[in-house]
């Protein structure tokens, strides 16, 4: 059993879906970063913390083999 539940769902996704979901989790990354020189430091941590978790659960999803 995979070790993270999302991805492992990912698996009953067809490619079209998982690549959206992908482009989603980028786009969402992309603003958070976007967003983030409108702040505090404390609050730009953060964000910068929510975008590269972003980003990396797009990369995991992406590896995923097709259904």
């Amino acid at each position: 059993m995979s070790a993270d539940p999302a991805v492992e769902s990912a698996a009953e996704l067809s490619a079209d879906d998982r690549r959206r979901i992908c482009d989603a989790l980028r786009y969402l990354g992309r603003d958070l970063h976007h967003r983030s020189f409108a702040v505090t430091p404390e609050r730009r941590d953060l964000l910068w913390q929510e975008m590269d978790q972003c980003l990396a659960l797009a990369d995991r999803l992406a590896v995923q083999p097709n259904s």
